[in-house]
């Protein structure tokens, strides 16, 4: 096999990879696509394809553009292995790679073939270098995964070098289609690369996925955990996931309310079943609940709560419809509305009470009898005791005594 043919095999490898690449990745939300990975490849493929056409296409074409497109996917390739290893990539360092490339093949393009050569193989080394660089220093955690690659930029990165070196030295024997044994290891290398570090990119970017998805998890835990509100998720009744402070309201143990039906929250089955229906009926017609639940804990003490309830829908293939519901304990404001409402009510009776005293009161001036709103006459003490809050004793006066009691003792 000749050199030009492992170039075409290159070309059309990468631009292959850069489709599976898109396919892959168009389910994915932006945040988690990898968009320098599939630059890099399509820049790759195109550049490799340029390449390929050397001595039959302009020199402007097959090396200016053409190492550019290469150059500027090894820099995009350095940057996609950045976002996996969780390292910005600013967007001046990403203009400035670019600069990088098109100043060096614009500079090197008056040179002979070989002088060209040099120069675009040595402007690759610092780009593959740092690549390799943050390949085994990136990432939460290292891995074998990761060492097999990082190493592997690296022997590529040296074998550029001393690829390009050797071009410099052997001016008239070192050009690109030259077959000679460090082109072929170079190639060799290169073709292995594409390869070893595509199937490992994509292991290494499901890993990142799963690594993120875990953490939102854990956050999402968290939060959770630390809220005072109940909260629950509901499937056919039965509770699929809820927090502590569910649990705790209902006085059961961690981890034992999930898998079970809300019938165990209820004083009943006719409860149960009652409830149920104010509560789905509203959900089916307005998309949410919002309302109070009398509820049973664990011990059999009954309680009032306010419930929050909405459906979700989960998955795109085969969706399944949840009940996100959230759960305040009101029995205590439930306790203070009525001793409230009962006060309202006595306060209420004593001022009615106290209003049927007001105004102007009939008295006879002799016997001090009061005439009621039915023309009767009753005794001063029922009237008053009837119409207040008042009691009376009966005892006698010292002037009423001396007056009355004296004389008849």
């Amino acid at each position: 096999m000749d050199i030009r043919t492992i170039i075409l095999t290159l070309a059309f490898g990468n631009l292959v990879f850069g489709v599976v690449l898109i396919l892959l990745q168009t389910r994915r939300e932006h945040r988690l696509r990898n968009d320098f990975w599939t630059a890099a490849k399509f820049l790759q493929g195109l550049g490799w394809l340029l390449l390929a056409g050397r001595d039959t296409i302009a020199d402007v074409l097959s090396y200016t553009l053409g190492d550019f497109c290469l150059l500027a996917g090894f820099a995009y390739e350095c940057w996609a292995i950045f976002r996996i290893s969780n390292r910005p990539v600013p967007p001046i360092l990403q203009g400035a790679s670019l600069i990088y490339a098109l100043l060096g093949v614009l500079l090197a393009t008056p040179l002979a073939a070989s002088g060209r050569l040099a120069v675009s193989t040595l402007l690759s080394v610092p780009i593959l270098a740092l690549a390799a660089w943050a390949m085994l220093r990136g990432g939460s955690r290292s891995s074998p995964l990761r060492a097999f690659m990082g190493w592997s930029i690296g022997l590529l990165a040296l074998t550029a070098g001393i690829r390009g070196f050797m071009a410099l030295a052997t001016a008239d024997e070192f050009i690109l289609f030259s077959r000679n044994p460090i082109q072929f290891v170079s190639f060799a290398i290169l073709f292995y690369l594409m390869l070893a570090n595509g199937i490992s990119m994509l292991v290494l970017s499901k890993e990142q996925t799963d690594q993120r998805l875990q953490e939102a998890m854990q956050e999402q835990k968290a939060i959770l955990d630390a809220l005072p509100t109940g909260l629950c998720i509901l499937r056919d009744r039965v509770i699929v996931q809820c927090n502590p402070a569910m649990e705790a309201m209902f006085g059961f143990l961690p981890g034992t309310l999930p898998g079970r039906s809300v019938r165990c929250l209820y004083e009943n089955e006719e409860m149960f079943e009652a409830f149920g229906r104010v509560i789905y009926a509203e959900i089916e017609a307005t998309g949410r609940f919002e309302g109070e639940v009398l509820y049973r804990r664990h011990n059999g003490e009954r309680f009032w709560a306010k419930d929050h309830g909405q459906t979700i829908v989960f998955g795109d293939h085969r969706p399944e419809t949840y009940t996100v519901f959230s759960v305040i304990d009101i029995s205590e404001q439930k306790r203070q509305q009525e001793l409230l409402t009962r006060r309202n009510e006595e306060v209420e009776a004593s001022l009615a009470r106290i209003k049927r005293l007001e105004g102007i009161i009939s008295i006879c001036m002799y016997c001090k009898k009061i005439r009621t709103e039915e023309d009767a006459w009753e005794q001063l003490e029922k009237y008053i005791t009837a119409h207040s809050d008042a009691r009376f004793s009966h005892g006698i006066c010292p002037d009423c005594y001396s007056r009355s009691l004296r004389e008849q003792i």
